[in-house]
């Protein structure tokens, strides 16, 4: 009898990939570092054209106009958390044995980072098509 493989991943419904990539500090520290490289990338001058760049270096495209209203209000929001709590950004930030940059504030690297570990979590990142 002749052994078959499928390598066509099956969607899954169970959060515990999600939950992973989530609160896994490896990929906590993944986002950080993304983060960073999206905040200095020389072309990305503005929110928009960051998080084009961080789209098309995670998934190799620039994002579509309802996905770029969504992310650009969930980076408004995490602004203003960790504006409000720096605690919680400084513990972010040192998720990991990345050191923090200490050229970006810890407020802005946080939203930023948490920005990336949601675009680093969406089911097109983290299954090839």
């Amino acid at each position: 009898a002749r052994d078959e493989c499928s390598v066509d991943r099956p969607v899954s419904t169970t959060p515990q990939q999600a939950l992973t990539l989530l609160n896994d500090p490896s990929f906590t520290e993944a986002a950080r570092v993304f983060a960073e490289k999206i905040l200095t990338a020389p072309k990305a001058k503005d929110d928009a054209a960051r998080v084009n760049f961080a789209m098309e270096t995670a998934l190799s495209r620039p994002a579509k106009v309802t996905e770029m209203e969504s992310l650009l209000k969930f980076l408004a929001e995490q602004r203003e958390y960790y504006a409000a709590h720096r605690s919680d950004a400084e513990k972010l930030l040192h998720v990991g044995q990345h050191p923090p940059s200490e050229k970006i504030s810890p407020p802005e690297d946080a939203a930023w980072t948490t920005l990336a570990r949601v675009i680093l979590n969406l089911h097109e990142t983290i299954t090839r098509y």
